[in-house]
Order: C-alpha cells, then sequence, then structure tokens
C-alpha cells in the first residue's frame, strides 16, 4: 500500500511497495524517488507530465483500477493494476488516497509469492480483510459440503443444476473466477475422467484458500 495526501502528495509505502522497488526502508525509497510514479514507463497509460496519475485514475475509471507498466532499478519492467481509493477522515475535512499494486501472474512467480493472488481478491473485494476471511471459510465449508452430494449427482446423471448455481453465486460475490470455471467444467460434461479431473481441482482450490486463510490468521 502507498499512502498520498489530498495534494497527491506520498508521505508513506508499506513493506510490500518497499520490496516491490527494492528498498528494505523508507528512508532509502524516498532518497532515490519523490513517488511511485517515476518508475512508470513513459508508454504507460497513465504517464502524463502535467496531471498525477491518482487524478487520472478517480477522474476517468469507473472501478478506480488502471493497468500499468513499471521499471525496477534493476532493469525488469512488470504489468501491475494500479487501484486507488479514497479515505476520509473523522471529524475531519481532509481526506487520503490509498494506492495498491495488484500484480500480475508473472509477477507473482517473480516475488515466488503463491498467497498474493487471495490478497489482491481481498483488496478488490472492497471488504474488511476479517469479514473476507470469515466469508472464505465460510464458502469452503458450503463447498466441501456439498462436493459428495454433487459428485455423486453427476456421475449418477442427476440434474444439479441448483448446486452449481448457488455455489456459483458464493463463488462470484467473493471474486473467486477459477473457482466458477471449475462449476462450468463440470457442468459441461459427464465424462467420468474429465469429471475427476475437475472434482479434483474443485477440491484442490478450497484446501489451498483454506490454508492460505488460516496461515495468515
Amino acid at each position: 500500500m502507498i499512502l498520498y495526501n489530498q495534494n497527491y502528495e506520498m508521505i508513506g509505502i508499506s513493506s510490500e511497495g518497499l520490496s516491490l522497488f527494492g528498498f528494505l526502508t523508507p528512508e532509502d525509497f524516498f532518497r532515490s524517488c519523490n513517488d511511485v510514479s517515476d518508475y512508470f514507463l513513459e508508454t504507460s497509460p497513465l504517464y502524463n507530465a502535467q496531471n498525477h496519475y491518482i487524478d487520472l485514475i478517480i477522474s476517468q475509471s469507473q472501478s478506480n483500477i488502471q493497468d500499468m507498466q513499471i521499471k525496477l532499478d534493476n532493469g525488469e519492467i512488470m504489468s501491475v493494476k494500479i487501484a486507488v481509493e479514497v479515505v476520509n477522515l473523522k471529524d475531519v475535512n481532509e481526506h487520503y488516497y490509498s494506492v495498491k499494486l495488484l500484480f500480475d501472474g508473472n509477477r507473482l512467480a517473480y516475488v515466488n509469492d503463491k498467497n498474493r493472488w487471495l490478497w489482491d481478491i481481498l483488496y478488490l473485494s472492497r471488504l474488511d480483510s476479517v469479514e473476507f476471511k470469515r466469508r472464505i471459510l465460510e464458502f469452503s465449508q458450503i463447498a466441501k459440503e456439498k462436493y459428495e452430494s454433487l459428485y455423486e449427482a453427476k456421475l449418477l446423471l442427476i440434474d444439479a443444476n441448483d448446486t452449481i448455481r448457488e455455489l456459483a453465486l458464493l463463488a462470484t460475490n467473493l471474486k473467486l473466477t477459477e473457482f466458477c470455471q471449475i462449476l462450468i467444467n463440470i457442468q459441461s460434461t459427464n465424462d467420468e475422467k474429465l469429471l475427476n479431473d475437475e472434482f479434483y481441482k474443485y477440491m484442490q482450490f478450497i484446501d489451498n484458500i483454506e490454508n492460505i486463510i488460516k496461515s495468515e490468521m
């Protein structure tokens, strides 16, 4: 996370942000540059010498999320999504901007962080982290409870559309698109081998998100 005041002046950066740009301390970062936009490639859509990128995002994007390419000091170029959220202060007529860099799949491999994809979903969901964890574990419990009946129904060619729709709605609300694709594959085939493959992915996905959530608690 990167924090700006209402004048678009960068006033803070998280340890995750420091790690991304290759710095150990905020002092090192601010000695090197004044703003993360110093790392934007000039060919990127948000690079603009006249306007700050936050102003461009919040004025032009309904979702406040934009694609960007950045170039690190080591020469590596990465594609990221930049998400901006306005933070209003209690009892004070001021606001701040919270900026989150969301990495693509290639960057996930680079930082060797297999868990970050789920926390990127947390940020996009706009849920409180405690509520997000609660809802993920609730979803995983329901998915495990439905597993046997869904598997049996598909093998016996029994209509399982209601169960699939229920699980798909829960997964969609949590933006778990990978699980939704698994459900689509399960719904669209009766081939036993393909079903076994998809149901394996089904439980692997559930076990994965449970392990991530529980490791962070």
